[in-house]
């Protein structure tokens, strides 16, 4: 049965695999939690997508300001707008979560996913009472400043 450990081990494979797909550039995970503490705060620009079915959550990947921006301008070649790089996060959030979703509908936990959400600030709160899974990892990309955090909240349905 799916556990903090299972989806900290998923992101750990395929956010590295998403951003040197997407960015060019390797993406080294951090030690991660597989318990993280509620309610956490994220700060830069976050990505949101929800999960519904089998599994009922959440998953938010975090850039920092500087770092949504250098992984923009890595992805179209030159200069981008907030909106290049709101897009930008909505995409590779789009991407990670996708392949999360494709790993546990793997193993019977089938759900869909939501459309994806971008919001910016310096405190961004979440959290989810009914989640049994609360894991988060940050991960470090190559010749680019700040840090990517993966946050995935999830209840599961047995």
């Amino acid at each position: 049965m799916p556990d903090g450990e299972l989806f900290l081990s998923t992101i750990n494979r395929y956010v590295p695999e998403v951003i040197q797909t997407m960015v060019g550039v390797m993406a080294t995970p951090g030690t991660g939690n597989g318990n993280a503490p509620q309610p956490s705060s994220l700060v830069g620009v976050t990505g949101s997508i929800g999960l519904s079915g089998k599994v009922n959550g959440m998953v938010y990947t975090a850039f920092s300001y500087e770092l949504a921006k250098c992984v923009a301008e890595k992805i179209l070649g030159g200069s981008a707008s907030d909106q290049d790089v709101s897009d930008v996060v909505a995409e590779l959030t789009n991407m990670i979560t996708g392949n999360l979703k494709s790993q546990l509908c793997d193993t019977g936990f089938n759900c869909s996913l939501s459309i994806p959400s971008v919001v910016k600030g310096d405190d961004i709160k979440v959290s989810a009472k009914t989640a049994s899974v609360s894991v988060r990892n940050d991960y470090t990309l190559e010749g680019c400043p700040g840090n990517l955090v993966v946050q995935v909240f999830a209840a599961l349905e047995h």
